[in-house]
């Protein structure tokens, strides 16, 4: 920086080499001054060294509010603006930090003014879910009301696949809110996954897929039972999804010695190729099989990835090629929630 320092000075090192040039001019071609010839290296020298030590000094005095900004910029976060240092002279660094200053009140307005925006964008949406929930509820009774037609019974299994993308559309615009949306509480497994068992239940009738639930069942976890019963709907749905017809869904629920509940759910679908796996949750990402499934989004192992993360469950996923997949749910014994409800008791 003082090579830097020296070249953004060098009209002032300009000026002081011309001066002292022409001083020496004036002491060795004017007559009428007689100077010795050490006097003058020694005026030289002690010249160039009182110089030295100026620039020296200016340059830690100037650049000193700059190299904490470069350390500033090395560390960069969303509070940087918190971090930034007070000015120390003032000219140039109160300048810099009012430009700073009205950069981040910019960027602080515009911010707001984009949150303002994607809110009223998702109260629109969720506002549209509703309304679209409510003839489809509609139509659901009337499909109840007639159990012996066929028709209405033909009908049942894409009046759910409407009902779930309406659904996880419903979740997506409450995703941003999650945080204060949580009410976590003492959960029978057993009972978050039979509810989601008999919501999808019609379309495992007409794919004729068996779903075995084992394990322990009076295994509890300290969660939120609407968000963590989505996450369990979207790996359900997945697993339905990609199992052949007649086929069969195991689940099983397992506690540990150090208090982990692992939800196992294993499919008999084609399996996930191996150069596939490391994306599976990422957003959009519908991978080989998904384009053999048109109605794959690429949304449901996202959102499940996403939320689980927020009820800090540990997913984890294992397949074999023309075998079937299988998803773990990890409920950590020491994950905060569970550390609240124990200090509670």
């Amino acid at each position: 920086m003082f090579i830097s320092y020296l070249v953004y000075k060098k009209s002032w090192i300009g000026l002081i080499a011309l001066l002292l040039l022409l001083t020496n001019a004036l002491i060795l071609f004017d007559a009428g001054i007689r100077v010795d010839s050490h006097s003058i290296i020694y005026l030289n020298v002690l010249f160039l060294t009182i110089c030295a030590a100026f620039f020296i000094f200016r340059y830690k005095k100037e650049t000193s509010y700059f190299k904490s900004l470069l350390i500033l910029s090395n560390e960069l976060g969303d509070d940087w603006f918190e971090s930034l240092p007070s000015p120390h002279n003032g000219f140039p660094d109160k300048i810099v930090y009012t430009l700073l200053q009205t950069i981040h009140e910019f960027e602080q307005n515009k911010r707001r003014e984009d949150l303002s925006f994607q809110q009223m964008d998702d109260n629109d949406l969720a506002s549209w879910v509703h309304e679209l929930k409510t003839p489809l509820t509609a139509m659901k009774i009337i499909m109840d009301a007639y159990p012996s037609n066929e028709l209405a019974q033909r009908l049942n299994s894409l009046w759910l696949r409407m009902h779930l993308l309406t659904d996880q559309q419903l979740y997506i615009s409450r995703l941003a809110n999650l945080d204060s949306d949580l009410l976590p509480e003492k959960q029978n497994v057993q009972d978050l996954i039979r509810e989601e068992i008999r919501e999808l239940s019609t379309w495992c009738m007409e794919k004729n897929i068996s779903i075995d639930l084992t394990g322990n069942t009076s295994s509890t976890v300290y969660t939120d039972k609407k968000w963590c019963g989505f996450v369990i709907r979207q790996l359900l749905t997945n697993a339905i999804k990609y199992s052949p017809t007649d086929g069969n869904i195991f689940i099983h629920i397992g506690l540990h010695e150090n208090e982990f509940v692992i939800v196992t759910i294993k499919d008999e679908g084609p399996g996930i190729q191996v150069h596939d796996l490391p994306r599976i949750f990422d957003k959009g990402f519908t991978g080989e099989n998904g384009r053999i499934q048109h109605s794959s989004t690429g949304m449901g192992l996202y959102l499940a990835k996403k939320i689980s993360k927020m009820l800090h469950i540990q997913l984890e996923v294992a397949s074999t090629v023309g075998e079937g997949t299988t998803i773990l749910m990890i409920f950590s014994g020491d994950n905060p929630f569970e550390s609240i409800r124990r200090s509670l008791l």
